[in-house]
């Protein structure tokens, strides 16, 4: 992050958006959309003598020994759990049109890692700049990482 950028702060919930907006911020609300290109993955073994359970992340990772059977195969989930179906950046009263700001938390999910084994990161947080009416991301500034392993 540029020091020079000013801080957009996010709102996640109607409290906090009502908040900002008493306090002089205008929230410029946006749906809070999950997107199919993050996900991560998880493998469940279980010990057949106690029946404790390990979770994986990793493909290199399976158990090799034969007390541990696979309960559930390698899935694909969305490993975030977001409170409110909506959320708002938190908008300055005197941000002016063309500013470059940091949006400390994105509310659109945008990938911003990706790893061999098929799990894709979301960007937690970007360049953008403001446009008199709404935020245009500068996902380009931000390289897309492939995480090998």
């Amino acid at each position: 992050m540029d020091n020079n950028l000013r801080i957009i702060t996010t709102a996640r919930t109607l409290e906090a958006i009502n908040k900002g907006a008493k306090d002089g911020y205008w929230p410029l609300v946006k749906p809070v959309i999950p997107s199919p290109l993050i996900k991560s993955k998880y493998a469940v073994y279980q010990n057949q003598t106690s029946g404790e359970i390990k979770v994986i992340n990793d493909f290199r990772a399976e158990p090799t020994t034969k007390e541990m059977d696979k309960v559930i195969d390698f899935t694909y989930y969305y490993p975030h759990n977001f409170e409110s179906p909506y959320a708002a950046y938190l908008i300055p009263a005197d941000i002016k049109s063309g500013e470059r700001v940091w949006l400390i938390d994105l509310i659109e999910d945008v990938v911003g890692q990706k790893w061999n084994q098929g799990d894709s990161y979301r960007l937690p947080s970007c360049e953008a700049i403001w446009n008199g009416k709404d935020l245009i991301l500068q996902v380009r500034s931000v390289a897309s990482e492939m995480i090998v392993g």
